[in-house]
């Protein structure tokens, strides 16, 4: 079975990374297209997990124009305008972010030019302006130089746009807005859109509550000979909004920064089917991925495929005061006062059973409420384990008060 009879496409093996074979492809450049789109196809399909949200919205960044004469380098530069909620019960985050891309295009002016003078020229519509803010003038209201071709009363149609896809949303939600602004230089282009996301990452809350989170934005993967690379740039953790104090209820943000990713199709099945899956059954005949590099499936020779793709990174530090002085200090109070249980004189046995289990009933109180604090994880937190102490300490007092009274 052939995956495409029409695309001839030549393969030779050379030594590669680790030792192996590596599969360069060599072919004209209309079929290694087709080959390229199908495989991103196919990736998209495999390893995004797609909300119904995003299937009902346009997501922020959402291209045209196929694929570029030459791979690109793309500068990405993430503005935070505000993290407005962190759901650390349901492993969420609601924030704003301002992204900024941009790459060489000696030829995206020109093709602006064009679009622009052709929708003025009333010879065809615009389905892409180069700005959501401003209108766009047919034969009046147009600026005079050297403002004629700004973003905000020029068509970008015919400019190439990448698709940058989003991993892992939970929701965009509806009714938020999503400016956005291209902007068109003589040999350069650069893209902007306000994402306003609630976004699913794991947590740790081991050391809760002085615990840091690293809240991940992930976007899709892009073959190398679209996005030869993403280089990060320019960022920053606030944006826009001034004003002292908190930003967010419980948190404080402390960075925010692009972390990029270079690897092959075939290792990142490797990694998650090794670690959280299995490998197909040797009797499947048209495996998804065999165990061993094992190379009988027809989708082997999309193992090799190099792809990049970045992450946006939010590392934010919990308010610990908060914590310690709403609940570690009173925890301390209590088992402080249990130690008073030695004080009363051994012949008032009831007063001094009475204080412990008043002092047992107010820990289980507050834990009640720590455990209200955090969700159900597999490990017990730094603050847990301190109220676990705790009741060791206050049911030792009434033990010894347990055993004055059965050998006073």
């Amino acid at each position: 079975m052939k995956l495409h009879p029409s695309a001839e496409v030549e393969v030779e093996e050379v030594v590669g990374r680790g030792g192996g074979g590596k599969r360069n492809w060599k072919g004209k450049a209309l079929w290694q297209r087709r080959e390229l789109a199908w495989a991103m196809a196919w990736m998209w399909c495999l390893c995004s997990r797609t909300s119904p949200c995003l299937g009902q919205m346009t997501v922020p960044f959402h291209g045209q124009g196929g694929f570029p004469e030459e791979p690109v380098d793309i500068y990405v530069s993430p503005m935070m305008e505000r993290l407005l909620e962190v759901d650390d019960k349901n492993y969420r985050f609601e924030n704003v972010v301002y992204l900024y891309l941009s790459w060489r295009d000696t030829k995206a002016f020109q093709k602006m030019k064009d679009s622009t003078d052709a929708y003025r020229n009333s010879t065809r519509d615009c389905s892409r302006p180069c700005s959501s803010e401003g209108s766009l003038p047919r034969n009046t209201g147009i600026p005079p130089p050297p403002f004629q071709y700004s973003a905000e009363v020029s068509c970008c149609d015919d400019v190439w746009l990448p698709t940058i896809g989003m991993q892992n949303v939970y929701e965009l939600p509806e009714g938020r807005v999503q400016p956005y602004s291209i902007l068109v230089e003589k040999e350069a282009v650069a893209w902007w859109t306000a994402i306003h996301a609630i976004y699913f990452t794991p947590m740790d809350f081991r050391l809760f509550p002085f615990d840091s989170q690293k809240l991940q934005m992930q976007f899709h993967y892009q073959s190398v000979d679209v996005v030869k690379r993403f280089i990060p740039s320019t960022f920053s953790s606030r944006f826009l909004i001034r004003g002292e104090g908190d930003i967010v209820s419980g948190w404080a943000v402390a960075n925010i920064e692009v972390i990029t990713r270079n690897f092959t199709l075939g290792e990142e099945l490797d990694f998650f089917i090794s670690k959280y899956g299995g490998y197909a059954s040797p009797d499947d005949p048209f495996p998804l991925k065999e165990k061993n590099g094992a190379n009988g499936s027809e989708l082997y020779q999309y193992y090799d495929f190099d792809l990049v793709t970045f992450d946006i990174v939010i590392t934010i530090n919990r308010l610990w005061r908060y914590y310690v002085l709403n609940m570690i200090v009173p925890i301390i109070l209590l088992v402080c006062l249990s130690l008073i249980t030695y004080v009363i004189p051994g012949e008032n046995i009831d007063a001094r059973i009475a204080l412990n289990l008043t002092l047992f009933l107010s820990l289980t109180a507050l834990q009640f409420i720590i455990n209200d604090q955090l969700p159900k994880s597999s490990y017990p937190s730094a603050v847990t384990k301190l109220v676990l102490i705790c009741y060791i300490c206050v049911a030792f007092g009434k033990f010894c008060n347990h055993s004055f009274f059965l050998f006073a």
